[in-house]
């Protein structure tokens, strides 16, 4: 195992938050069910609580849990953007009692996505649940395309992502509201 992925996972078991490519743009990860862990990640992007972090996870099986699926009523919509997996869409759905409250401040839903890059993927099959909770790496209301200097400097891992490897568009957002397919984003 590389030296990147063993400090990686090593980080995330003790409740670090670190960044890394993503398919999209780079990424502040975190797990998912570590209030520590989540605190830091508002704390150095100086994100409001208004803005849940998403959950990432190594596949849709991995987030059923987290979703409560069965409210929805257009689970043939549902099964065709899952297919679109992985990749750089982001679903909106109504939350499960498995998401934390303190991860999503109470908001009655949660985004999820399977993100499509290798590495990613590898340590996120290694995570509790084979989920991490996620938003880009940047601070809030600055440019997500690269993490800005002051927030490098409070991390203890930023992984460099190889030529190529992300697209450097933030994924598109979709929620299932009322039966419908609503865009958020792109």
């Amino acid at each position: 195992m590389p030296v990147s992925f063993k400090r990686s996972l090593s980080l995330l078991l003790k409740n670090e938050p670190i960044i890394l490519p993503t398919d999209t743009v780079y990424g502040l990860v975190c797990r998912y069910d570590s209030k520590s862990a989540v605190e830091k990640i508002y704390k150095l992007k100086k994100r409001t609580r208004k803005k849940p972090l998403i959950l990432l996870g190594y596949n849709w099986k991995a987030l059923k849990i987290f979703v409560s699926v069965e409210t929805l009523h257009a689970t043939s919509q549902l099964q065709k953007l899952v297919q679109q997996w992985p990749g750089p869409l982001t679903i909106i759905l109504p939350a499960s009692k498995h998401v934390p409250k303190f991860l999503n401040n109470d908001f009655k839903t949660v985004g999820v996505r399977v993100p499509k890059n290798k590495f990613l993927l590898k340590l996120l099959k290694q995570c509790p649940a084979q989920v991490l909770a996620s938003t880009s790496a940047n601070l809030s209301g600055k440019s997500d395309l690269r993490p800005q200097k002051e927030l490098l400097k409070k991390i203890k891992l930023f992984i460099k992502a190889e030529k190529g490897e992300m697209s450097l568009k933030p994924s598109k957002i979709i929620e299932i509201r009322n039966n419908k397919i609503v865009r958020l984003r792109r």
